[in-house]
């Protein structure tokens, strides 16, 4: 089940998340935690899940470290966490999702939530 204090944080920074959203091939499932990689199961940790079923649900959205360690970890940005966690994401599901926007934080890159990503 999805945590509320997650969940109501997410929908404070106004991304209010359904149990499920979806991007081309992939799939966050917070109610399951579970992620899908055309249909197969990818193993992420619970704040992973987090991290990325936020970038799925405002996919033009530029997030800043400090709004993603303040919805996903309750407190103010510390360290390169954020950095770490995308760089984990990345390898796991084998494709570079995110794009680093200078000096503002990082986005969803553009192919990704139109479906054209990986062919």
């Amino acid at each position: 089940m999805l945590t509320r204090t997650f969940s109501s944080r997410a929908a404070q920074v106004g991304v209010p998340l359904p149990g499920r959203v979806s991007s081309g091939r992939l799939t966050v499932d917070l109610d399951g935690y579970d992620a899908l990689l055309d249909g197969k199961r990818v193993e992420l940790t619970a704040l992973q899940l987090e991290l990325l079923a936020l970038f799925l649900a405002a996919p033009g959205r530029v997030w800043s470290r400090e709004q993603l360690t303040w919805v996903c970890w309750r407190e103010p940005a510390q360290g390169r966490r954020v950095d770490v966690q995308l760089s984990r994401i990345r390898a796991k599901l084998g494709i570079d999702l995110f794009r680093n926007v200078r000096d503002r934080g990082w986005a969803l890159r553009p192919a990704l939530f139109v479906g054209s990503w990986l062919g």
